[in-house]
């Protein structure tokens, strides 16, 4: 409400004892009526002022807490950028509080020019990045099995990183998830901001309106659902913050008497597919650390000195550790300086773009929640140091390097992930005939992660974690040019930090020699893993 209203009263009281009899000054009555009316004027000024003090204190406090965000922020940029509490919080506040702080400012005095539409040139997440941030928290908590009152505390894993979302947040989370219809999660998150709520001391101010109406509408979506316990149990808070709004709800105690049909309609709307696969879910399960190789493969593993293909690795021999031997994977040690690392970064950030990928045959590549990241594609004559990369890899694998794809360099943020696939192509016309399939993968890793991160390989129960300098190699393609489907792998979300790699995908043309084939087909051992379960 506006401090100005009680001046523009004035104003018109003025306007109207201009047109009446001014003899006031007559008698102690008509004085009387002065006084009444002065009366009436500052009991309305001094309620329009403490309705702006109020409206100056909540921006205040809102304001001190943003500084506080700033102030840890300052203290390590990319350990705050990294921590996905964090960078949800951010996403929502430019996109939903900051303007509502704008409508609040321009509500007070005019005197106050605050105005987000006067500053130009800004960054503002869009729709999109503050349901992808949601979704990244969504896809941790999952695939992670985090508490969801410690993710919203800040604490991951244990450890604890940054400052704890309001209830606020997370029934802004709750409700956007409720609009992208993964209801199981939005349960999770209200039932959380409403405890978050319940604890709150001293008993919060009464929100503005506008996200009250949003906690009756999701509320009544619930309850129209069959999701009763949920939706009675939001209309009651609701009702504690604002009592006037009983005429809206009509419930009563429905939700302790009726039965829960709703719960597995509302399952039965979530995202199916692949997700809900025992295989995914055990993918999961790599990702977590909850499942490994077996002992008897295990003890057939080594970390040993290699000396490649080339004859300075003689002086210079290769640290090789072994992952699996049927197919190969294994990775080579301290292969990339921090200083090329950082090199190689500063080179593709210009260039980086949101990940697509191409579903169909001869479909166009789009962008798709199966791979969260941005990636940059760059050719080896960029600079001398990825052709020393192309090299290396040669060198160390055996392998010609006449055909390879460009170098793809590609950064996966918080929650950033690639869900299980294969690198070889099925469709043989998404790759030249003269170049052959993808014959074999080679990973850098540019970058440590905290946690999260790994490579996994779900059919070889194993993942690799990321490690600065490293390279990831497997094939990908039997000696029989046949697709090994074993060679499924994803790149698991990120939980905390920021994950580097820069791909090249080395193809089968000109490899006659440095990989002949058997006298027999070698493809019957993975054929099996060609079913998703």
């Amino acid at each position: 409400m506006r401090v100005s209203t009680g001046l523009l009263a004035l104003g018109v009281l003025a306007s109207l004892c201009c047109c009446q009899a001014s003899d006031y000054f007559s008698s102690i009555t008509g004085l009387e009526q002065l006084l009444h009316t002065e009366q009436i004027l500052l009991s309305d000024l001094s309620s329009q002022l403490d309705a702006a003090k109020t409206v100056l204190l909540q921006l205040e406090r809102e304001l001190s807490a943003i500084k506080l965000e700033h102030a840890l922020a300052a203290k390590g940029l990319e350990n705050y950028l990294t921590n996905p509490v964090n960078v949800y919080r951010l996403m929502k506040r430019l996109h939903t509080d900051w303007p509502h702080v704008d409508s609040r400012v321009q509500q007070m005095s005019a005197q106050l020019r605050f105005n987000i539409s006067q500053h130009y040139g800004l960054s503002f997440p869009s729709q999109e990045d503050v349901d992808g941030a949601a979704l990244a928290l969504v896809r941790l908590q999952s695939t992670y099995k985090l508490d969801v009152a410690q993710v919203a505390a800040g604490i991951l894993n244990g450890i604890k990183y940054g400052t704890d979302m309001s209830w606020q947040d997370c029934f802004v989370l709750g409700q956007q998830l409720f609009e992208m219809e993964d209801y199981n999660n939005t349960k999770v998150w209200l039932r959380e901001s409403m405890e978050r709520l319940r604890r709150h001391q001293p008993r919060p101010s009464t929100p503005e309106p506008a996200l009250l109406n949003s906690m009756e509408t999701v509320a009544q979506s619930l309850f129209r659902m069959g999701d009763f316990d949920t939706a009675y149990e939001l209309s009651q808070r609701v009702l504690e913050l604002d009592p006037s709004r009983i005429r809206n709800w009509h419930l009563g105690d429905k939700a302790a008497n009726l039965a829960h049909d709703g719960d597995e309609g509302a399952h039965s709307r979530q995202a199916a597919g692949y997700r809900l696969t025992q295989e995914f879910a055990h993918y999961e399960k790599v990702c977590r650390g909850e499942v490994g190789p077996s002992a008897a493969q295990q003890r057939r593993l080594r970390c040993r000195y290699a000396r490649g293909r080339h004859a300075y690795r003689l002086l210079a021999p290769l640290k090789l550790e072994e992952h699996s031997l049927d197919p190969l994977v294994v990775s080579y040690h301290d292969m990339l300086s921090p200083q090329q690392i950082g090199e190689l970064r500063a080179m593709a950030v210009p260039h980086m773009q949101r990940s697509t990928v191409n579903p169909l045959s001869g479909g166009q590549r789009m962008k798709s929640a199966f791979r969260v990241s941005k990636n940059a594609w760059l050719p080896y004559s960029t600079h001398p140091m990825m052709g020393r990369m192309l090299r290396d890899v040669g060198d160390a694998t055996g392998l010609d390097m006449t055909y390879c794809e460009q170098l793809q360099v590609a950064n996966y943020g918080v929650g950033g992930h690639y869900e299980p696939h294969w690198d070889f192509f099925r469709d043989s016309r998404h790759y030249p005939a003269a170049e052959g399939n993808r014959i074999a993968t080679a990973i850098f890793y540019l970058s440590d992660v905290e946690q999260g991160g790994a490579t996994a390989f779900p059919f070889l129960n194993f993942a690799v974690r990321p490690q600065l300098g490293n390279i990831l190699f497997w094939y990908n393609l039997h000696r029989s040019s046949d697709e090994d489907y074993r060679t499924k792998h994803a790149g698991c979300p990120v939980l905390k930090g920021s994950k580097w790699i820069a791909n090249i995908w080395i193809h089968e043309a000109t490899q006659t020699f440095a990989r002949p084939c058997d006298v027999f087909r070698d493809n019957e051992v993975s054929m099996g893993y060609d079913i998703i379960k």
